[in-house]
């Protein structure tokens, strides 16, 4: 009975979803990935935020990225969780919001949460994503080489349906990632700290108040400073640098 109650409120949420994206036809930018979704995302947001304004661009809330996650965070409603009342009533609020909510987001940034197979095809029924950006395909050590595969076969799917005048982002520095470059037709965009990259960070250097680096771009060179620890926060800044750049 619950697997039933799962696959109606995922059939009417996918509806709605489709719904309200037919009627505001916002600008979509998907972020994907293995890790790093979150935190890449983040900065696209701020950084498309300073640009647009605050109330022009809205992002995943939580971690609301997958079959009744993502189109929770479109429709921007909060789970019912395991209230079988509580989910009745997000549904009529969904119907409402997509047949007749007159706000909306002129951007949306979106994680997709992806780990078995169908799972980017389900998402692709419901958002056509104008840009998209891949983290990385990789896992921890029992992760198999084949589960990684099979994740790639999920991002290729993703890289086939960019439309051609899209963007694809991909991380120069994974060599799955790097490889999605034959299978889209979409503007093709690299970035990481690997020489070949569109976008490259360049003299990493770490101290007492974060990171500093070079940032290298369509020809133009930036000092970079960010307040974080990692590279993972690198890669992020990167690729939402590159989509403030070119949208």
């Amino acid at each position: 009975m619950k697997n039933l109650f799962k696959k109606i409120i995922q059939h009417y949420l996918k509806l709605f979803t489709k719904i309200i994206l037919w009627r505001h036809k916002p600008f979509i930018v998907a972020v994907a990935g293995s890790t790093n979704k979150t935190t890449t995302k983040d900065y696209i947001l701020k950084f498309l935020r300073e640009k647009y304004g605050e109330k022009e661009v809205r992002g995943n809330p939580k971690s609301y990225n997958t079959e009744i996650g993502l189109p929770l965070a479109i429709l921007y409603l909060n789970s019912g969780e395991s209230s079988a009342l509580r989910w009745l009533k997000i549904l009529v609020q969904a119907k409402i919001r997509a047949l007749f909510g007159r706000k909306f987001p002129k951007k949306l940034v979106l994680e997709f949460g992806v780990e078995e197979k169908g799972d980017m095809k389900y998402l692709l029924e419901m958002v056509r994503p104008n840009v998209a950006i891949v983290t990385n395909i990789e896992g921890s050590y029992t992760y198999s080489n084949s589960g990684l595969e099979k994740i790639f076969e999920e991002m290729k799917i993703m890289a086939e349906n960019i439309p051609k005048d899209g963007y694809i982002l991909l991380n120069a520095d994974d060599e799955r990632v790097n490889g999605l470059k034959k299978h889209t037709k979409a503007k093709t965009f690299t970035y990481g700290f690997s020489e070949n990259a569109d976008a490259r960070a360049e003299n990493l250097k770490t101290d007492a108040q974060g990171q500093t680096f070079g940032f290298v771009f369509q020809g133009k060179k930036e000092f970079v400073r960010i307040k974080k620890y990692g590279r993972t926060n690198i890669y992020a800044w990167m690729a939402a640098k590159v989509v403030k750049n070119i949208l």
